[in-house]
């Protein structure tokens, strides 16, 4: 699927996205403020991208627990 969404008035697409991985930006970012159906904010783009990154950053910290416990 592609993902469309414009912020300050230009639309930016993301083209073939598997569909899982496209529910899950799509409910993320409304998440985060972020609407498809009208134009966003910067502000609204970068919190969604703060967001993901927390998430990736807190991942990163559990997989370095469970493979230093692995690891002892």
């Amino acid at each position: 699927m592609d993902l469309i969404i414009s912020i300050k008035g230009v639309r930016i697409k993301a083209k073939r996205l598997d569909n899982e991985f496209y529910e899950f930006i799509k409910e993320d970012l409304a998440k985060s403020g972020v609407d498809f159906n009208r134009d966003n904010s910067v502000e609204a783009i970068f919190t969604a991208y703060l967001r993901l990154a927390a998430k990736v950053h807190d991942y990163d910290k559990e997989i370095e627990n469970i493979i230093n416990e692995i690891e002892s």
